[in-house]
């Protein structure tokens, strides 16, 4: 995203964006997954409830079942008093824990059906006297058609009811899973969507790093690379030559064959420059006509040894180049100094090359001199090793 020319105020909008980004979309991925785990849990929860639900329904409509079979059975004489009573205490203790009991929970999903059991529970309630005073009235056959009457009701309450609501059940037990699935796709696409505006912003931070180091027409190195790699090489006290090249003669090609020649021309220079490159060589234009060269070196005590890269620099610079059929040639002048031989810092490493690379020009340009500074005054007469 190119921002030359907009407001600071628009700059500073889409710098906060992509902060934004950077923590939003982790975050966002991360809810969503907790999102479906916990939908995942609801559902397995929802369903495990509803089955214990319908379990304490199917119990109580057998122990109402089996109460009202006690109490035939008490009539016909082939039961005792007691083991009835008993077999109402669990239907009593069953319709309790179904209307008291937290544990029975989502009985609530199946509408009416609490208030149903607990008017039966009261209706069950509400004869208990007449229960226990069962073996001074004899009023056994009023008794078990009331109890067989209410027994029924529930039970064809319970299984219209039941039946009727399974399906509805299923659909909201669907309806979860269905999100649930929803939700896991927009994980996806939320973990797609990250990845591709991460890289977009990787690519994006690479393209600006790439116009801040390298020179838009040559496709080298620029200064600002060229300065970062000095600082770090001086930072590690690492031994190094450094090149400054000027062309000699190139100026008269851009006065003469145009501006537009000139740019070819710069290219060509460049793309020679380049074929030198070596894990311990780099090029750099710093602007204009006038290029540089880094070499790591190891010294040998206080001295280093001999190169033949300024003879190379020399000679490949010299050579022709075609442009529009015409054969264009410069030379080169190329001052070289040492670090930490005799610069000490960069920029005692800049001002040396600069120099010995102005010193080159008065002797007649198209060569290379190393930057020997034997005293102070003998710098104004002769500061220079040559290599021409």
């Amino acid at each position: 995203m190119e921002l030359k020319g907009h407001s600071p105020f628009i700059k500073w909008t889409v710098r906060l964006l992509k902060k934004a980004l950077y923590i939003i979309t982790p975050i966002l991925v991360i809810s969503i997954l907790m999102t479906v785990s916990y939908l995942k849990q609801t559902s397995e929860v929802i369903s495990k409830s509803q089955n214990e639900a319908i379990w304490f329904v199917l119990q109580l409509t057998k122990e109402y079942s089996e109460f009202v079979y006690q109490l035939q059975s008490y009539q016909l004489g082939t039961s005792d008093y007691n083991d009835m009573l008993i077999q109402y205490e669990i239907l009593w203790s069953r319709f309790n824990t179904i209307i008291n009991n937290s544990l029975v929970e989502h009985l609530d999903q199946f509408e009416g059906s609490i208030a149903e059991i607990n008017h039966h529970f009261t209706y069950i309630k509400s004869m208990e006297d007449q229960l226990f005073q069962l073996q001074k009235t004899k009023n056994e056959a009023s008794l078990l058609h009331l109890f067989k009457n209410d027994y029924d009701d529930l039970q064809i309450y319970l299984n219209h009811k039941f039946r009727l609501s399974s399906d509805d059940l299923d659909h909201k037990i669907n309806a979860v899973s269905t999100l649930e699935i929803i939700f896991r796709y927009l994980l996806i696409s939320t973990i797609l969507t990250g990845m591709i505006i991460a890289y977009l912003l990787l690519r994006e931070s690479r393209y600006h790093h790439r116009l801040a180091m390298y020179d838009s027409l040559t496709g080298m190195r620029n200064r600002l690379w060229l300065n970062k790699k000095l600082d770090k090489l001086a930072k590690n006290n690492q031994a190094f030559n450094f090149y400054l090249i000027d062309l000699d003669g190139f100026k008269k090609i851009n006065d003469t064959q145009g501006h537009h020649t000139g740019d070819i021309f710069l290219r060509n220079v460049a793309r020679r420059l380049r074929q030198l490159e070596q894990p311990h060589c780099f090029s750099a234009r710093m602007g204009g006509d006038e290029f540089a060269v880094i070499e790591l070196i190891q010294l040998n005590g206080s001295d280093a040894t001999p190169s033949p890269l300024p003879d190379k620099l020399v000679s490949l610079l010299n050579s022709s180049t075609m442009i529009s059929g015409k054969s264009l040639t410069v030379s080169a002048s190329i001052g070289i100094s040492q670090f930490p031989t005799f610069a000490k810092s960069i920029p005692e490493v800049l001002k040396q090359a600069d120099f010995a690379m102005y010193e080159v020009k008065q002797q007649g340009k198209n060569g290379a001199a190393y930057f020997k500074p034997y005293s102070v005054p003998a710098m104004k007469n002769n500061p220079l090793s040559s290599v021409r």
